[in-house]
């Protein structure tokens, strides 16, 4: 049974699920909300059509034979480069409803709300160029507009406000259609109505959309399910997921690989990830020697897990005096998918000591303990690089390649290491260092990209 991909940057992507599902309501669905890097609309177009391609990718490897790519800002960045790297895989895009409402539009004047990556994008000026015929546009930008959706506040008074700066200008204008051009929107169509005014026609294309699906899809499956991914918390997107569109599921967080090289036995990645949201043995902590979190990842990790693991460095610290740089201390994760949190003392980053010698041991430390508790996976961030100063291209060139130096000299530990980042800047730079490294052990392999 083939599934039916569909991604957005995090929850407008539902809009066009849901007229999907009344069109082929057991056809199998695969959605994948990239909420760790959202939100697309406020990133270069050559970010997210590297990070469309990596999506894409994935969903195909597992097993999705169509792909919908539910975001406009992804589909004016992506949708035409997608189809050129994978042209065996058919897309459907989000294309702005500019024909249509030239057509319907009665004083020739139409306005459009979007995201600043939807109006940059070629998708975009080439339907302007073919389908206004004559007609004005006028165009509007939304920043924070889809941001509020995902933070479930459809009917927030801040929300509101911005409902009203963003749709009065254009009513003030004098159109009499409205296109919404982010997949986010329909979710606030009651509002942007209001504000229009009962005279202003708002077309959704998510039904247009579906409809497409649809038709090259050809006759839907029965008996299939939808499987809800996320790159972000898993519980936070099941709680999107039920406000928005009824249903009450338990999405999977996964991590979308940008890179990963097989070294041995070990399969080492980068991915642009939420840490605490990792499925893996163990995932690193960067703690300070007295295991006190009370900021930056260590912050994070209690806040995900739990005070269960304040409490259990409390009781290390106690029994074993402060962290040595060259030891590990090992706590339960609590609530957040992974087993372990391996806490290591990443150093501070100081003139004059030996900075890459001291990450290099705390690195070391956190591999020899995922030993020691025969983990098969685990997950770092870029230790040292935030409130500790260490630059970051330092800090994750000395990750990377002290991780596959200990893979290469011990290659049937672990199964997994994964090198997080919660922006993809960080991320290419760990693909940067790994690419390196792994050209040091390995000189004239490529690095792999994901199959």
């Amino acid at each position: 049974m083939t599934a039916v991909g569909i991604f957005d940057s995090g929850v407008g992507g539902l809009s066009v699920l849901s007229e999907f599902r009344r069109l082929a309501p057991e056809h199998p669905v695969i959605y994948l909300a990239d909420q760790a890097w959202a939100p697309y609309g406020e990133r270069s177009l050559a970010a997210v059509r590297d990070r469309s391609v990596s999506i894409a990718r994935d969903l195909i490897n597992r097993g999705c034979d169509l792909i919908v790519v539910a975001c406009n800002s992804a589909s004016a960045a992506a949708l035409h480069h997608l189809r050129e790297v994978f042209p065996g895989t058919p897309f459907v895009g989000m294309e702005p409803a500019v024909k249509p409402a030239a057509s319907q539009s009665e004083r020739g004047v139409v306005g459009v709300l979007a995201t600043d990556a939807t109006f940059q994008g070629e998708l975009y000026a080439s339907v302007v160029d073919r389908h206004s015929n004559g007609v004005r546009i006028v165009e509007q930008a939304c920043p924070g507009l889809a941001d509020a959706v995902e933070r479930l506040g459809v009917h927030a008074r801040e929300t509101l406000a911005l409902v009203e700066r963003y749709v009065a200008p254009l009513r003030e204008a004098g159109v009499d259609t409205l296109v919404l051009g982010c997949t986010h929107y329909p979710f606030l169509l009651g509002a942007i109505q209001e504000v229009a005014g009962s005279g202003v026609t708002v077309i959704d294309p998510s039904p247009a959309v579906a409809r497409q699906t649809v038709r090259l899809l050809g006759t839907p499956e029965t008996g299939g399910s939808t499987v809800f991914l996320t790159t972000g918390g898993a519980d936070v997107f099941a709680t999107q997921i039920s406000a928005l569109v009824g249903d009450e599921t338990q999405p999977v967080s996964t991590p979308i690989a940008i890179v990963r090289h097989r070294i041995e036995m070990t399969e080492v990645a980068v991915a642009v990830a939420d840490l605490t949201a990792q499925e893996v043995t163990a995932i690193v902590n960067a703690a300070n020697d007295r295991l006190q979190h009370g900021g930056g990842v260590a912050a994070a990790i209690v806040r995900a897990g739990g005070a269960i693991i304040q409490e259990q460095s409390d009781v290390w610290l106690n029994e074993r005096g402060p962290l040595p740089a060259d030891q590990a201390a090992v706590t339960t994760a609590g609530v957040m998918p992974a087993d372990h949190v391996i806490h290591v003392a990443g150093p501070i980053y100081r003139d004059g000591q030996d900075n890459e010698g001291l990450l290099r041991v705390a690195i070391a430390a956190a591999l020899n303990a995922a030993r020691e508790i025969k983990a098969n996976s685990i997950a770092f961030p870029a230790i040292s690089a935030g409130i500790y100063g260490y630059p970051r291209d330092e800090a994750t060139a000395v990750l990377a390649d002290e991780v596959v130096d200990w893979v290469v000299g011990q290659p049937h530990v672990l199964e997994e290491v994964r090198l997080v980042a919660l922006d993809p800047e960080v991320a290419d730079l760990f693909a940067a260092g790994l690419e390196i490294a792994v050209g040091r052990v390995r000189p004239g392999q490529p690095l792999a990209r994901p199959e």
